[in-house]
């Protein structure tokens, strides 16, 4: 029902009726499975059908706790060698639906595209997460703040900051073992979901929130994954909201910084300073991210559309109306219900997507070689994926390397899919 709708709906059975039917709407949290097999159907010609001795389907696979995980399984008949790929933040497997039939066909993979816990068709509910709701008070002087566009579009630098010592050491207490619980919450999902069904080892492409997991996943279970492609993935970079800074050790006073423009640097503050008061204060209340989603019932499919049409059509390959609206229609769909993930990333992340442990501070135990891709136009900071990727190529028993999507942005996949299929196909070979 749309507010027109509602509006005439209104004028033919009077205000109180009509509230009462849109309450009934969008009250009813439930995920529909409906437009998830209306999108895989468009993408992938022999979902839930063989061809040529391909076969794409739903599959459910139990877990402990009275959980499950939902994927997306293509399976080929002439392959033992498994692809699995991990969505991001408030996404599934849909956001896949470009990629999977070319990892599919390229080497003749069997290929799984993961729903997390709490995402698309997978189980809503979890565990009761331990929490520290301390916002870091971060003190600068903001009529000096410059926006750095030549250097990335989301780089805004004042000349110093300031914590103060009573803040900071509130900030801290318990931050590990949150991030720890709520890291392991995913990564034992994911171990589980592999042994449950005997996968003994794996390709892994992850994208955002999944590749912040995903690299958790692979320093835990090193042997699991033969290779890693981490697209545009999330909390790389290092600020003063890691709680890994040696300077945290022993705080005896106020800490005051020059800023650094480098994402390898604890005095790095990148998008932080544009980020609004309102926006933070309810990041730090644990606001549910798609509560205005559910309020807004059917008006959120129109508004998913006028948001994200120009950043998905960059590519000719996502310009179809029918796709757009598929998709749009998938995500709204997948997102309605509430979900314990909804509010797990505000646990491990500042709001604005600064990392509390940063993927920088972990790579001394990453082995797994990786691919790491960014887009042109990507919100995410290349810079620290170059850096990443630095410190890997000087360690011993592992390597990387980065490329860059041309004209692709944070969702690359979707924006440049042939492009990217390209890149990882090739680095899986």
């Amino acid at each position: 029902m749309s507010f027109i709708r509602f509006k005439s709906t209104a004028r033919k059975y009077g205000w109180k009726d009509s509230l009462k039917l849109w309450y009934n709407h969008v009250s009813d949290r439930r995920v529909d499975r409906a437009s998830h097999d209306k999108l895989f159907s468009m993408a992938l010609p022999y979902y839930d059908r063989e061809i040529d001795g391909v076969r794409a389907s739903t599959v459910f696979t139990p877990l402990s706790r009275n959980l499950s995980i939902s994927e997306v399984l293509v399976q080929n008949a002439e392959s033992k060698n498994h692809v699995v790929m991990l969505h991001g933040y408030a996404a599934s497997s849909g956001w896949w639906f470009k990629n999977i039939d070319s990892l599919a066909k390229a080497g003749n993979k069997i290929v799984h595209a993961l729903d997390l816990p709490g995402f698309g068709l997978s189980s809503r509910h979890g565990p009761s997460f331990p929490d520290n709701r301390t916002r870091l008070q971060i003190i600068f002087d903001e009529s000096k703040v410059q926006h750095l566009k030549h250097l990335h579009r989301s780089l805004y630098v004042p000349e110093s900051f300031t914590l103060k010592e009573r803040n900071l050491k509130n900030y801290l207490k318990n931050q590990h073992s949150v991030v720890e619980h709520v890291v392991n919450f995913y990564v034992e999902a994911i171990e589980e979901w592999r042994r449950n069904n005997s996968i003994p080892q794996f390709d892994l492409v992850a994208h955002s929130l999944g590749g912040y997991l995903g690299v958790a996943y692979c320093i835990k279970y090193p042997a699991a994954v033969r290779r890693l492609v981490l697209a545009s993935p999330g909390g790389v970079e290092r600020s003063p909201f890691a709680i890994t800074n040696p300077a945290y050790r022993n705080i005896t006073g106020d800490i005051t910084m020059a800023c650094s423009y480098s994402p390898a640097d604890y005095s790095f503050l990148g998008r932080y300073p544009s980020i609004k008061p309102g926006f933070q204060a309810l990041w730090y209340m644990r606001m549910p991210t798609f509560l205005l989603l559910r309020l807004l019932g059917p008006v959120a499919v129109r508004l998913l559309m006028s948001r994200n049409i120009e950043k998905f059509t960059r590519s000719k390959n996502f310009s179809d109306a029918a796709e757009l609206d598929a998709f749009a229609r998938y995500v709204y769909h997948t997102n309605v219900a509430a979900s314990v993930s909804e509010t797990a990333i505000m646990r491990i992340f500042d709001s604005s997507t600064m990392a509390k442990v940063p993927i920088l501070d972990r790579l001394e135990n990453l082995k797994t070689k990786s691919l790491w891709i960014y887009g042109q136009h990507d919100f995410m900071f290349s810079d620290a994926g170059r850096a990443a990727v630095n410190s890997l190529n000087k360690m011993q028993g592992t390597s990387a390397e980065m490329k860059i999507v041309n004209g692709g942005g944070h969702n690359m996949y979707l924006d440049k899919p042939a492009e990217f299929n390209r890149l990882v196909v090739d680095f899986l070979k």
